[in-house]
């Protein structure tokens, strides 16, 4: 599945990625995958609160997107992990987390190259 094999070249790209979850728009997630060496830092409903509320606020986001354009990617930055969220075409999300002195730019860099 193509969904697949881009979350496993995500996460081969450095130890310090995370984690890599694709989700619907509504926050469902469709796959995910995380390093083996990784403990969760969220429950699972947590990481779920977490996947929804990210798409909640990129509903929102498209609904700007016609006076400021089309929202590339969010990063937030927390003491134990970088979050980055990315369109996956039209109807999904990537969800991606690094370790927080990770360059993320290198994340965007490879997302962008699967198009």
């Amino acid at each position: 599945m193509e969904v697949q094999r881009a979350a496993q070249r995500l996460l081969q790209l450095s130890p310090s990625v995370r984690v890599v979850t694709i989700c619907n728009n509504d926050g469902k997630p469709i796959f995910s995958a995380h390093a083996r060496r990784v403990k969760n830092l969220l429950s699972r409903r947590e990481s779920k609160s977490s996947l929804q509320s990210a798409a909640r606020a990129w509903k929102t986001r498209r609904l700007l997107q016609r006076k400021l354009g089309p929202c590339k990617y969010v990063l937030a930055e927390y003491g134990k992990v970088k979050r980055i969220v990315m369109p996956a075409g039209k109807n999904h999300l990537l969800y991606v987390t690094t370790t927080p002195a990770y360059d993320h730019n290198k994340v965007i860099r490879k997302v962008r190259s699967f198009r």
